[in-house]
């Protein structure tokens, strides 16, 4: 790759979310020359379940593609190397030598695993190791002995929904003994398929969702044996700039080499050039993911934050912890479908600014249950405070401040748990365009709040790391002035401290409320 400054001029960035695929093309200063995009409807066969088509995900990912190839000022030979950041947790499995899926992807938010959930948390070998796994880490500290003590399944978990699978597909479990199926997350099956199967693979952030050994880095083997989840099924497990084969040039019309693989938390965390311990970005869309970095070493929350790889680059890894708000823009999309109030944030931004308090309302925004560190499923949305003069405007400041509210709770737990002071926080995603939201973010955290100019940073992780793996761009130093150039807007705090402390006293008193209603 010696033509950067001649024919290869850019790094394509593949982008898989819940509701769609994106198509991104990054030229050498980090800016996006065009973009495209195809929704994904996710399929709703039962309730709760939710899963998604992956041979319709990948004639989607093609006709994006295509749409950008298709265009004359942009042809294959520009393109240096592709990146992939994908939606984590969802995964499918396929016969080994059709490719033909045995199921569509079960998504990460599929809750049709509940029971095999609650059986696996009680599996008699899974409590004694727990038990052993308290006492070697009180002895040793050591953070893998600490995170298994303190772990409890949940349907998030992949492994959870693969052992539902192995148990009510039929024949599946016997055919992966035999070897005769392959398992792949999302970015496994892309790479599958762009690279005509040569290629089964994954890398650490994708694969820790379950039933990797972060600390490690390998397949957790006990967890695998306990659960009856046959290795040989799994994908080769690769660094995030990793060499993930070359896409087959009968499917664009030439070959581009695979050079990065990420989770979009991971990928955003990056593409916010988020590369110092204690550093910490918020991605505002369908949920709201707050994610650190921790740096080298892995951190364990005892209090239930995700440890989690960030990434791992040329062999060394770096570390994140990750609490998130399950709604926050689908919470925002309600307010318009459901009840009419408001169906974007730039709308509900306009009607929170037409007052400067919400008169004693509060709204607990927890209409799918509350995470960290309260971890209630069957606390529900609340509006407390309403009086004669509560007008809708109240509401809509309300509901920001809910939002950043729950957001704050991550943020006061990370610092907590981590002994690490934060003193900035970067945002992205659909949500950060409410102006009102950040600035009210950094009312109640105390905290700067910077906006990157670019919302998709998930497609810019994807596509910094691609192309620092082939030298596209010098160093992670470079990708800093990228993002320090494009001028981050930034909301500081303009409370006094006895104003914030107050409005943080009040929100955890109701929400305590809520939370003895619901226990």
């Amino acid at each position: 790759m010696i033509l950067f400054g001649g024919l290869m001029k850019y790094i394509l960035s593949i982008d898989a979310g819940s509701t769609g695929i994106r198509a991104m093309l990054f030229n050498m200063k980090g800016e996006i020359v065009v973009r495209q995009y195809e929704l994904t409807s996710p399929l709703l066969p039962n309730p709760g379940w939710i899963e998604h088509d992956p041979e319709a995900l990948w004639v989607t990912l093609k006709k994006v593609v295509f749409k950008i190839l298709g265009n004359p000022e942009y042809s294959i030979s520009q393109i240096a190397a592709i990146g992939i950041a994908n939606q984590r947790g969802s995964f499918t499995i396929w016969e080994k030598q059709t490719g033909k899926p045995l199921l569509n992807l079960l998504n990460w938010a599929d809750i049709r695993a509940s029971k095999t959930c609650e059986k696996m948390n009680k599996t008699i070998r899974w409590r004694i190791l727990k038990k052993f796994a308290l006492i070697g880490s009180k002895i040793t500290k050591n953070p893998m002995l600490i995170a298994a003590a303190i772990l409890e399944f949940t349907t998030d978990h992949t492994t959870v929904r693969l052992k539902w699978a192995l148990e009510n597909i039929p024949y599946l479990q016997e055919r992966c003994e035999k070897g005769e199926v392959l398992f792949g997350t999302i970015d496994t099956w892309l790479i599958h398929k762009l690279t005509s199967g040569r290629v089964h693979a994954t890398d650490y952030t994708n694969a820790a969702t379950g039933m990797l050994d972060p600390f490690k880095l390998k397949w957790n083997n006990i967890l695998l044996k306990i659960f009856n989840i046959p290795k040989n099924i799994l994908p080769e497990l690769k660094d995030t700039n990793g060499d993930f084969g070359e896409v087959d040039p009968t499917i664009f019309g030439g070959s581009i080499p695979i050079r990065a693989v990420i989770g979009d938390q991971q990928a955003a965390l990056f593409g916010q050039t988020c590369f110092k311990p204690g550093e910490v970005k918020i991605s505002m869309g369908s949920g709201a993911f707050v994610d650190m970095n921790v740096g080298e070493k892995g951190k364990v929350s005892k209090r239930g934050l995700f440890p989690l790889v960030a990434w791992v680059i040329d062999g060394k890894p770096t570390y994140m912890l990750e609490g998130y708000v399950a709604t926050a823009g689908t919470l925002i999309d309600w307010l318009g479908s459901g009840i009419g109030l408001s169906d974007s944030s730039i709308a509900l931004n306009e009607y929170a600014a037409q007052c400067e308090d919400t008169e004693g309302v509060i709204f607990i925004p927890t209409p799918s249950g509350i995470r960290f560190p309260y971890f209630s499923a069957s606390i529900r949305a609340t509006i407390l405070g309403l009086s004669l003069n509560t007008h809708k405007a109240h509401v809509a400041r309300a509901v920001f401040e809910g939002i950043a509210s729950r957001i704050v709770d991550i943020i006061e737990g990370l610092e907590k748990d981590t002994k690490i002071r934060i003193y900035s926080i970067k945002t992205d995603g659909g949500v950060s365009q409410s102006n009102i939201l950040l600035q009210i973010l950094a009312d109640l955290s105390g905290k700067k709040i910077q906006r990157a100019k670019e919302l998709d940073m998930t497609a810019a992780g994807a596509a910094y790391i691609a192309g620092l793996s082939i030298k596209f761009w010098k160093d992670q130093s470079e990708l800093y002035s990228i993002y320090t150039q494009s001028n981050p807007e930034e909301f500081t705090p303009k409370f006094f401290e006895n104003e914030r402390l107050k409005k943080r006293k009040n929100w955890k008193k109701a929400l305590k409320a809520i939370l003895s209603v619901n226990s």
